[in-house]
C-alpha cells in the first residue's frame, strides 16, 4: 500500500543538513538587516519587518549548538508558528516530494539527516526549552497611542521646549511643538531650474514632495559646500510644510519662560532680518540661543514662492488631505536615539530634554557599573545611566553624545547615547505591535516602527525608568557607602 505524500524543505546549518515538513513552512526570504534586540534571548539574532509584521529570528546553528557563533545567514525560514518566527539558516537545499510510509510529520518537525538514518528533532519542543521565557504567546497587540507620561514633574510641564540645532558655528532652535519631523539629508533631492539658492531642491517624503531650503542662507550666513552629515528639519507652520537644512541637531532644551526674552535689534540686521523672535540664556554662562519664528520663516517672498512650487507638484489628493489635516489627526512623534549600529524610539512627549554629554561626570562612590555618574541640571542633579551597557552595546561609546533626560513620577533620570538622529512623525497605521523577547528588562519595547526597511523599536519610558530605579536601589542597597 503506497505511503502519503509531502513536501520536505532540506536546510543547512552549523554543518548539519535538517529537513522539515513544508507544511510548516509559511515561506522562505533572503537575508535582511536585522535590528538587534537588547537583552534578548541566547540564539535570538534580531528582529525585521515582513509586510507589516516585525518578525523575531533566531539561529538555527545556535539552536542546535549554543556554543557555535551565529555564522553567515543567507536565508530565513519564516515559520507557521504562533507568534510568527524566522528561523536563520545558511542555505536551502532542496525542496522535495517525499513519500512518508506512515503518517505524515507533523508541522515544524526537524530532521537532523545522518547516515545512520538521521535523528528526529521538534521543533516546538526546542523552542519552548529555549525560548519559554522570552515568547509569551502571540505577539502584544500595540497599546493605545498615549496623551501624556503620567507623572512628569509639574515644573517640566510649565517649561518651553525647543529644539535647538548649529549653522556656521551658531546656536539657533525652533520651539519643539512646530516641528513635526528631523531627518538625514537625504541622498536624492531633486535641483528645479530657475530657483534662487535658497532652493536646494525637492524630495519626497512619504508620497509627499517637499521644498528644502537652505537655513543658512535665509539667515543670510556664509554658505559652504554640502558635507552629507547635514539634517532636515520638518516644520509645520499655519497649515504649510517646509524642510529646513541645518549643520546639526545638538539639543532638546527645555527652560523656564523666564530665560526667553524679545531678541536685541543687531540680531536681525542683515540677511536675518526678522528671522529671530527671540534668544534664550542658556545657563552656566554658555551664551545666547537665537529662536527662530517659524511665521516669520514662512513669511519670506523666497519661502513662500518655493512652497507653492512644491504644492503643485503633489499629488492633487495628497494636497487635498495635507490642507484639510486630515491626516494630522493622531500622529505621534518619536525621538530616535543611536546606540552603536542600533535606532531606537522614545516618545518625545516624554523626553524633558535632550543635552551634550560633558566631558566629565561627578562619579558616585560604589555606584554600579552602568552609572556613569551624576549631572547638576540646572540646580538639580540627576543620574546619568550607561545605555549601552544596559542594553549591552558592544565597543566604546562617542564622545561626542549625548544625554536624554525623562521623567516618571519622582524619579528623574538621564540615559547617555551615542546620538540623536531624527524626530519622527508616525500615523497611527505605521505604529506595529513588538514581540515580547527580551528576558532581562521584558517590556521595555512596547511597540515598533518600519523605517527604510529598517525596524526601530520604540522604548517605554515607564518599563525603561522603572527599571533603572529598580536596579539602581537593588543594587546600591546590595553595596552600601560606608559609613
Amino acid at each position: 500500500m503506497p505511503g502519503q505524500m509531502g513536501h520536505r524543505l532540506t536546510v543547512r546549518a552549523g554543518g548539519a543538513r535538517l529537513a522539515m515538513a513544508a507544511s510548516g513552512v509559511a515561506e522562505v526570504i533572503g537575508a535582511r538587516q536585522m535590528t538587534r534586540v537588547p537583552n534578548g534571548p541566547p540564539g535570538l539574532l534580531g528582529v525585521i519587518h515582513l509586510r507589516g509584521t516585525v518578525l523575531p529570528v533566531l539561529s538555527l546553528r545556535q539552536m542546535l549548538d549554543a556554543a557555535q557563533p551565529a555564522g553567515a545567514v543567507e536565508r530565513i525560514v519564516v515559520l507557521r508558528h504562533d507568534p510568527p518566527l524566522g528561523l536563520a539558516v545558511e542555505a536551502v537545499e532542496a525542496l522535495q516530494a517525499v513519500e512518508h510510509a506512515g503518517p505524515l510529520p507533523e508541522a515544524g518537525r526537524l530532521l537532523l539527516e545522518q547516515a545512520d538514518g538521521g535523528t528526529s528533532l521538534d521543533l516546538s519542543a526546542m523552542l519552548e526549552a529555549r525560548f519559554a521565557t522570552a515568547f509569551r504567546g502571540a505577539a502584544r497587540q500595540a497599546p493605545q497611542r498615549p496623551e501624556a507620561v503620567a507623572g512628569t514633574s509639574a515644573a517640566v510641564r510649565q517649561e518651553q521646549s525647543f529644539l535647538a540645532f548649529t549653522l556656521a558655528g551658531q546656536d539657533y532652535a525652533l520651539p519643539l511643538e512646530s516641528v513635526a519631523e528631523v531627518l538625514a539629508l537625504p541622498a536624492a533631492i531633486a535641483t528645479l531650474p530657475q530657483t534662487d539658492q535658497v532652493l536646494l531642491g525637492v524630495f519626497i517624503l512619504r508620497e509627499a514632495v517637499l521644498p528644502a531650503l537652505s537655513l543658512r542662507l535665509l539667515l543670510g550666513l556664509p554658505d559652504r559646500p554640502r558635507l552629507g552629515s547635514e539634517q532636515i528639519v520638518v516644520t509645520h507652520v499655519a497649515g504649510q510644510r517646509m524642510a529646513l537644512v541645518v549643520d546639526r541637531i545638538s539639543a532638546i532644551l527645555r527652560v523656564a519662560p523666564d530665560r526667553v526674552g524679545p531678541a536685541p535689534s543687531l540680531f536681525n540686521k542683515g540677511g536675518g532680518e526678522a528671522r529671530i523672535g527671540h534668544v534664550l540664556r542658556q545657563p552656566d554662562g554658555r551664551g545666547l540661543v537665537a529662536i527662530l519664528s517659524p511665521a516669520c520663516l514662512l513669511a519670506d517672498d523666497r519661502v513662500a514662492r518655493h512652497l507653492v512650487a512644491a504644492d503643485q507638484q503633489e499629488d492633487e489628493s495628497m494636497a487635498t488631505a495635507a490642507s484639510t489635516g486630515a491626516r494630522a489627526e493622531g500622529r505621534e512623534r518619536f525621538l530616535v536615539i543611536r546606540l552603536g549600529n542600533e535606532s531606537y524610539g522614545l516618545p518625545i512627549g516624554a523626553v524633558d530634554e535632550v543635552v551634550r554629554l560633558p566631558g566629565t561626570l561627578t562619579r558616585l562612590p560604589r555606584a554600579p557599573a552602568y552609572v556613569q555618574g551624576v549631572l547638576n541640571l540646572r540646580g538639580r542633579v540627576i543620574p546619568v545611566i550607561d545605555q549601552r551597557r544596559r542594553f549591552a552595546v558592544p565597543g566604546e561609546g562617542e564622545t561626542r553624545g549625548r544625554i536624554v533626560v525623562l521623567t516618571l513620577g519622582k524619579l528623574q533620570a538621564g540615559f547617555a547615547v551615542d546620538a540623536v538622529t531624527e524626530i519622527l512623525q508616525v500615523e497611527p497605521g505605521e505604529i506595529l505591535p513588538s514581540p515580547d523577547l527580551s528576558e532581562a528588562g521584558a517590556g521595555q519595547f512596547d511597540r515598533a516602527l518600519e523605517r527604510d526597511g529598517r525596524v526601530i523599536l520604540l522604548i517605554d519610558p515607564a518599563a525603561l525608568l522603572s527599571l533603572a530605579e529598580a536596579d539602581l536601589l537593588r543594587d546600591l542597597t546590595a553595596n552600601p557607602s560606608p559609613p
